[in-house]
C-alpha cells in the first residue's frame, strides 16, 4: 500500500475498533443479555471464529489480497482481531471487576500501542525481509490459533463446571 494509503486505513481501523470497544464498555452487557447470550458463549463463538481466520492464515488464504484497502480497514483488522471476541470479553470482564473509568483508560492504552505497533510496522518489515516477516506471520498466526482454543477449551470447562 502507498503511505498514505496505509496511514489512512490504520487510522482508520484503529477508529473502528475503539468504537466498537467503546460500545462494549459501556452497553456490552446489556447488548450479550438482550440475546440472553452470556460471555462465556461469546468467548467460544469468538474463539471459532478466531480459529477459523488463523486456519485461513496458515493456509496461505489471505483474505487482505481479495478485498479493497477499505474494506481491510474493518475486517479482519478492526474487527475480529482488534476488536474481536477476546478484547470484548476482557473488556466487559474489566468494567465488572475494575470500574469503567480504569476500564477506558487500559482500553486507550492498548489502542494507543496498537497504533504505534501499525505505525511502524513497514520498519520492521524491512528489517525482516520479506522470508522472515512471512516466517514470523505463520508462528504468530499459530500462537494466534492456540489462543483461539484456550478461550474455547477455559468456557467449555466454565460451562461443564456450572453447579
Amino acid at each position: 500500500m502507498e503511505p498514505y494509503k496505509r496511514f489512512k486505513t490504520i487510522r482508520k481501523r484503529i477508529i473502528i475498533a475503539s468504537l466498537i470497544l467503546l460500545l462494549f464498555a459501556q452497553a456490552g452487557d446489556y447488548i450479550l443479555r438482550y440475546f440472553n447470550i452470556t460471555v462465556d458463549d461469546f468467548r467460544i463463538a469468538g474463539g471459532i471464529i478466531l480459529f477459523i481466520y488463523t486456519v485461513l492464515g496458515i493456509l496461505g488464504h489471505i483474505e487482505a489480497e481479495t478485498i479493497t484497502s477499505e474494506e481491510v480497514a474493518v475486517v479482519p483488522l478492526a474487527t475480529p482481531l482488534l476488536a474481536g471476541p477476546g478484547a470484548i470479553t476482557v473488556i466487559i470482564y474489566l468494567k465488572y471487576s475494575m470500574g469503567l473509568l480504569i476500564t477506558l483508560v487500559s482500553l486507550m492504552i492498548n489502542l494507543a500501542i496498537a497504533w504505534l505497533l501499525l505505525e511502524n510496522g513497514g520498519k520492521l518489515l524491512e528489517y525482516l525481509g520479506k522470508h522472515g516477516s512471512m516466517a514470523l506471520s505463520k508462528i504468530l498466526t499459530i500462537l494466534l490459533a492456540a489462543y483461539s482454543i484456550a478461550m474455547i477449551r477455559e468456557d467449555i470447562i466454565a460451562f461443564i463446571n456450572i453447579p
